[in-house]
């Protein structure tokens, strides 16, 4: 069952043994009272077959200082917390937990009822192995705050009942019962922990969560990325920005614009992202090796509400993936069917889908350099005083090619042919000789910050493609046809 459905089932079973309890405490029955001071009444199935049931246990939950709790996955200390009231398990105090999952074994061991009493552990014939009890599936200890204690054990489920039914024993008693336990009495940390990955960053001093989650900065580096990425916000409202218009852009290991889509999809998983499951707490270096975490198939560092993250990703296999943060403890376990991006994260997915792609605002200059042409243009703006505008500043432009004045409607018609350099081809190798072309964008300065030329350079690659390097990487290829029709418009220009 999906761990996040279980708070409202366990309001359902809570309101049903609730009612239950209520209805054989009100006397509806016929009540009997026996040896172990047990109260319990004779009903007909719907066999005819006589069978008792009645209340096993009817304590307050008030009167409960702690509950022990050993079964096949784990073994809890149960106490209340002094603090906050809510229950809590020792070998689990530090983690993020589900609270409600542990209040259904505090409240679970102090009242209880049974469906039927089947045997006694004192007639001759009685087996152990019979019922379960020579390895208990379960075993509960309470104390409570007047020094008195009891317990019980679960031995194997009930043949033809439901199937969380179980032959059960009470110290004291030896009786033994058939009754209904609930599934947590029977689980282990993936359980009780909660899916809240970041819950230690978005938890403030009062114990109340951040409503709102910034992500800042944000490195990706492992197996499908040859350097380290960097992408940062962009918040610039100036349209003279080479990166106006978009949310994130890339820093290193080239400066390069960060497709809407690709920014929008992976921080919403960054800020949004629950794990469906928890895999292991402390997890030892044979299980992060067999998770594939020993050596991650992914890092993803980024600031969340200011603080610094990073979290390690193993190779999506089989629709699942596993996550670790640095610092903490837990492997996590993701879907890959509920991510956006986060499973598929390449170079080629966050970058801009052209080879070129800069604001026409932006440009103070282009070079195209290529064997037998120069094109050196420039660009000079003025402030329209005369334009009427709430906010940005209205500039008109002028333009002048090899120092002749040119159309201003050209130099647009020129960098919308250079915005439309499509990929043909990823992760090329550095090619070797020299450039056949180098394009060399200047821009204008963005209030104190200045930006720096950049030039990008192409290779022959091969017949129908040229391999693109900018600040002195390999990228991709554009094809041949593109390169062609923008040597042609930088000659007409």
């Amino acid at each position: 069952m999906n761990k996040k459905k279980r708070n409202l089932l366990f309001l359902i079973l809570a309101t049903v043994a609730v009612g239950a309890l209520f209805w054989i405490l009100s006397g509806t029955q016929e009540a009997e009272t026996d040896e172990h001071g047990h109260e319990h009444s004779v009903t007909e199935s719907d066999t005819d077959a006589a069978r008792e049931s009645g209340v096993l246990l009817n304590y307050s939950a008030d009167e409960l200082k702690s509950v022990t709790l050993t079964n096949a996955k784990a073994k809890y200390t149960a106490t209340v917390s002094k603090t906050s009231g809510q229950v809590s398990f020792k070998e689990l105090e530090g983690y993020s937990v589900n609270s409600k999952f542990m209040e259904t074994v505090w409240f679970g061991s102090v009242q209880m009822i049974y469906q039927d009493i089947v045997g006694s552990t004192k007639v001759k014939n009685y087996q152990a192995k019979d019922y379960g009890f020579d390895k208990p599936s379960l075993t509960v200890k309470a104390v409570l705050k007047n020094g008195k204690t009891y317990s019980f054990q679960a031995g194997s489920k009930t043949p033809g009942y439901e199937n969380d039914v179980y032959y059960l024993t009470v110290s004291g008693d030896s009786n033994i019962y058939v009754c209904t336990l609930d599934s947590a009495f029977f689980m282990g940390d993936s359980y009780y922990l909660s899916d809240d990955i970041f819950s230690d960053y978005d938890t403030e001093k009062d114990g109340s969560k951040k409503s709102d989650i910034e992500i800042g900065a944000i490195t990706l580096s492992g197996e499908q990325f040859r350097e380290k990425l960097t992408m940062k916000p962009n918040t610039t409202a100036d349209m003279t920005s080479p990166f106006y218009g978009y949310a994130y852009k890339v820093t290193a290991p080239i400066h390069w614009s960060v497709k809407a889509s690709a920014a929008s999809m992976l921080v919403y998983d960054l800020q949004y992202l629950m794990a469906d499951d928890v895999a292991v707490l402390k997890p030892t270096a044979k299980q992060l090796k067999s998770y594939g975490l020993s050596s991650p198939y992914l890092t993803v560092s980024f600031q969340r509400n200011g603080r610094e993250c990073v979290m390690y990703c193993s190779k999506p296999k089989s629709e699942k993936m596993y996550v670790l943060l640095k610092g903490h403890d837990i492997i996590y376990q993701l879907n890959t069917n509920s991510l956006s991006i986060l499973h598929q994260l390449t170079p080629e997915n966050i970058y801009s889908i052209n080879a070129v792609s800069v604001t026409l605002e932006a440009l103070s200059g282009v070079k195209i350099t290529s064997e037998g042409m120069k094109c050196n243009i420039a660009v000079k703006r003025e402030e329209n005083k005369n334009a009427v505008a709430e906010s940005d500043v209205i500039y008109t432009y002028s333009v002048t090619k090899n120092g002749e004045e040119k159309k201003y409607s050209s130099f647009i018609k020129l960098i919308k042919q250079l915005n439309g350099s499509a990929i043909t081809r990823w992760n090329v190798k550095k090619p070797d000789g020299k450039p056949s072309l180098t394009i060399t964008l200047s821009f204008f300065d963005e209030a104190k910050q200045k930006y720096k030329p950049e030039s990008i350079r192409l290779y022959h690659y091969s017949d129908r493609e040229y391999a693109v390097v900018r600040e002195g990487l390999p990228v991709n290829t554009v094809s041949a046809t593109w390169v062609k029709q923008l040597l042609s418009d930088a000659e007409e220009f």
